[in-house]
């Protein structure tokens, strides 16, 4: 570990792969509960030994039909079901593929021919997506359905064998259950190569465009254990998943380093459920992207404004800064109406999948809510850096992890920023069936290209400032990072989401930085802001006071307004390729 008097090291567990993370936290943490949700108004809760036989008695189903050493796709709603699908396929041999439950019907399928499956793990959803079209999937030798209801109970009772190669996912489980009764675990179970690859995830983009990441035990697991001795959460914490599973920052950061540590996840199944399971399981810390960040907090000014608490709220805000100056901390006190829209005791966040507003840190933390900024890559496991909730500076998205080596390659000597170049146990295996793209990122001694600019202060703190690939570049050669601008934009009042691009000009030629906004309509509305003209008049006058802050070869030129929201992944990432194709 790297000496630094900002690296906490709050965690030194060792973890050898993902067999010893599920054995062992059964062992340590036994019948308390691993997972909580809510199904038709009724909670279920499954404790980590109850998870562990679930996850031997899928994997040893899967072992007897002969494709637990294939590769196994999951896709569907949150479930803990998805989950025991996700250890199983990794720990008995195989290969997880988590799918994306936002693609297309045909996608889908192709994704899973691309990854060569052999078993499909999914939801009742999911259901007509397989039935009838086996003959496009001729890999797939059985088809696994999760139905909505109570946790599969286990018993030594015997099971019987599924019938034909479509199988009830609870009957499944039990009869694997009661081979391992019988039997034992199978003997793949003991022979961990944490070297190969386990999981296949899949980059946003249609089956032409998008990668298929391909990562080991070992690059999750190191990424676990580094992040875990920077980020603060132990057994007492209660988090709720939010986040897509497909998406390897949840699963790293929200799923897998939470069950390490015996953390309760509470799984959120829908995000229209998102505030009745924040009030509902009270988390203590949950992990974020900056849209949703962004959303929560105006939805609470909304709410201040609406009961005409402005005056009252800024007025505790200053006094709140004056009293921890001197070591009085009220803001439980003062902000407890506030906190409670997230159960009352959530303390911390940490925000990641997109650059942050770092307004946002300052405003949580006037309520009592630390954010801790991350940053990653899904070829990177995915966290490179995150910060410790102790030690959080504003524009930094944290630390690099202690096991990665990380340098900023400039194209010019005499600048501060580059692309950020990182290498470590952290970084991907390659490309799945893509050699060519995996050479453009990974060279021959590991070094991998995140495509993002940024520099390193003397303390290991990272900051970003672009999308290499995003780069706006002027007539004059300067560059311009569109997300450096959107922040500024989002300080602008009646903003819901905008995104900066480059515009040539018919006129002359040039290129022109462009805001291209979608309003708040609604809050417009009442305002007495209506037509599209007055609209667009209140957002021009708005960056014109707004250029006055930026330089000049950044301002903002052009504004255009949108009628709908952006395209965007499942995580809330706005699609900037999809922008002009609409």
């Amino acid at each position: 570990m790297k000496t630094n008097k900002y690296y906490p090291c709050h965690s030194e567990k060792s973890i050898n792969d993902f067999a010893d993370l599920l054995y062992s936290c059964a062992r340590e943490f036994g019948s308390k509960d691993c997972y909580r949700y809510l199904r038709r108004k009724t909670e279920y809760k499954v404790s980590f030994s109850d998870f562990a036989k679930t996850v031997n008695g899928l994997g040893s189903a899967l072992c007897e039909m002969g494709v637990n050493k294939g590769h196994t796709a999951i896709i569907g709603e949150k479930c803990y079901e998805w989950l025991s699908a996700y250890f199983a396929a990794i720990i008995f041999g195989g290969v997880a593929v988590p799918l994306d439950k936002e693609l297309a019907e045909d996608q889908i399928r192709s994704f899973i021919n691309f990854a060569d499956c052999e078993a499909v793990v999914y939801t009742e959803k999911y259901r007509g997506v397989f039935e009838g079209h086996e003959s496009e999937m001729p890999a797939v030798k059985c088809y696994i359905c999760i139905s909505a209801g109570a946790p599969v109970s286990l018993t030594d009772e015997p099971a019987v064998a599924p019938e034909t190669n479509h199988m009830p996912y609870g009957d499944t489980v039990k009869w694997g259950h009661y081979l391992n009764v019988k039997r034992g675990l199978p003997e793949v179970v003991k022979k961990q190569d944490t070297e190969k690859m386990s999981v296949i995830l899949f980059t946003s983009g249609t089956t032409g465009t998008s990668k298929g990441v391909m990562l080991s035990q070992k690059n999750i697991i190191s990424n676990i254990t580094e992040a875990l001795k920077i980020v603060r959460v132990d057994s007492k914490d209660v988090l709720v998943s939010v986040l897509p599973l497909h998406h390897t920052y949840e699963m790293t950061a929200g799923i897998l380093a939470a069950f390490a540590v015996g953390a309760t996840v509470c799984i959120n199944d829908n995000i229209k459920n998102t505030t009745r399971d924040f009030k509902y399981f009270q988390p203590t810390v949950i992990t974020l992207v900056p849209l949703f960040v962004n959303t929560v907090y105006k939805k609470i000014m909304e709410g201040i404004r609406k009961k005409g608490m402005e005056k009252t709220v800024n007025g505790l805000i200053k006094t709140d800064k004056v009293l921890r100056r001197v070591g009085i901390d009220l803001r439980k006190q003062f902000f407890s109406q506030i906190t409670e829209a997230f159960g009352g005791r959530l303390n911390r966040i940490v925000c990641g999948g997109a650059p942050l507003n770092p307004e946002m840190v300052e405003k949580f933390a006037s309520f009592g809510i630390t954010i801790a900024e991350g940053y990653g890559i899904t070829e990177c496991s995915p966290v490179i850096a995150v910060a410790p909730f102790e030690n959080v500076r504003l524009h930094s998205c944290g630390l690099v992890l202690p096991n990665l080596q990380c340098y900023i390659d400039r194209d010019d000597p005499r600048d501060e920023t580059g692309e950020i170049v990182v290498k470590g146990d952290s970084i991907m295996l390659g490309y799945y069936k893509n050699p060519e793209a995996t050479a453009e990122v990974l060279d021959s001694r590991g070094w991998f290209r995140t495509g993002d600019c940024g520099y390193m202060d003397k303390d290991n703190y990272l900051y970003i400032t672009g999308r290499k690939k995003n780069v706006i570049v002027l007539n004059n050669g300067k560059n311009v990072f569109p997300e450096e601008i959107e922040e500024y934009l989002e300080r602008v009042d009646f903003i819901k989401e905008v995104t900066v691009v480059g515009r040539r000009s018919t006129e002359d030629d040039t290129i022109n930085v462009t805001a291209i906004i979608y309003p708040d309509y609604d809050s417009l509305y009442e305002k007495g802001i209506i037509g599209d003209m007055e609209v667009e008049s209140h957002f021009k006058k708005a960056v014109v006071e707004l250029n006055k802050n930026i330089a000049s070869f950044k301002q903002i030129r052009g504004v255009e307004i949108r009628k709908t929201p952006f395209p965007k992944t499942t995580t809330q990432k706005i699609q900037r390729h999809k922008i002009d194709k609409e």
